[in-house]
């Protein structure tokens, strides 16, 4: 059964109207009618069965028949990255690390940032199709960009990913406290690997071969699922 979005349901209310998105693809390109049975998800958690009683395109009415409340995830996995220049390769990891369960992303300016600018609204979007596409409950949260230096100063602790030649250890054999930091199409700073290490960053590795900014924030999920 596909899910549906709804971010302000509560779990004690009846009914809810569906967003306009969401009501046209329910109503026009799935079809549904009155009585038709469908789960919501807020992405915090929760999941309700409901049934429609007003199938309009533009807003659907649904009644709530039940919900459930899903565990969190065992351990967060919160990415922090250097936005690439080309904007269809973000969109790519937004979704892929979504589906594999992603809880928080972090976007960076960094000294060797070649994009200043970020359509936030645009992977919130994403992000949601991903989550719901691959059935799961809760919805990574995206944060607007800062400075790297704002970013450490809120973050101390963590991982910092990059290719300099400096005593690494493993990613993989890193248990997950704090964000898994991955710079931009020209690395991280000398002074910006300085501040993270001064800070309490921990040098890690993610193999031996020098990996596209989105494809290492891939790699970095992937071994925090394990």
């Amino acid at each position: 059964m596909a899910l549906f979005y709804h971010s302000t349901i509560s779990e004690d209310a009846t009914s809810i109207f569906l967003s306009e998105e969401e009501s046209k693809h329910c109503v026009r390109v799935l079809r549904m009618v009155n009585g038709s049975l469908l789960t919501l998800v807020n992405g915090l958690g929760a999941s309700f069965e409901v049934k429609i009683t007003a199938a309009n395109p533009k807003k659907c009415e649904v009644e709530i028949v039940s919900h459930s409340h899903h565990a969190p995830p065992a351990f967060p996995i919160h990415i922090a990255i250097a936005p690439t220049k080309n904007m269809d390769r973000m969109e790519w990891l937004v979704e892929k690390a979504t589906e594999l369960g992603m809880t928080k992303m972090s976007l960076l300016r960094c000294q060797f940032s070649e994009r200043k600018a970020i359509n936030l609204e645009r992977l919130q979007k994403i992000a949601i199709s991903a989550m719901k596409q691959s059935k799961r409950y809760y919805l990574p949260l995206i944060e607007e960009q800062v400075s790297f230096a704002d970013f450490i100063k809120a973050n101390p602790v963590g991982s910092i990913a990059h290719c300099y030649e400096v005593p690494k250890k493993e990613a993989i054999t890193i248990q997950q406290i704090g964000p898994v930091l991955i710079g931009p199409e020209g690395d991280f700073s000398p002074d910006e690997l300085a501040l993270a290490e001064g800070s309490g960053y921990i040098s890690v590795s993610l193999g031996d071969y020098r990996l596209r900014t989105e494809t290492a924030a891939l790699l970095a999920v992937f071994q925090l699922m394990n």
